[in-house]
């Protein structure tokens, strides 16, 4: 399969790349792999609005966003 095809199953998102790791690690132990990404995330915010005009601001700067609700 090309990239962005098929089917992914997220497990955790993590601050701290050691816990990313060791969770890696755990799933390897056990037959599993899997593969680590670096997100790159503003906020939290502290309301939708707050939230909003950031993600306006990055959309201005031609980037992609994805606002991501709680």
């Amino acid at each position: 399969m090309g990239a962005g095809t098929g089917y992914t199953v997220q497990i955790g998102v993590f601050s701290n790349y050691d816990n990313a790791r060791a969770l890696q690690q755990m799933l390897a132990s056990n037959g599993i792999k899997a593969q680590l990404e670096t997100r790159v995330q503003l906020g939290p915010f502290k309301d939708k609005q707050e939230a909003e005009e950031a993600y306006r601001k990055i959309k201005q700067m031609g980037l992609p966003a994805v606002l991501v609700g709680q």
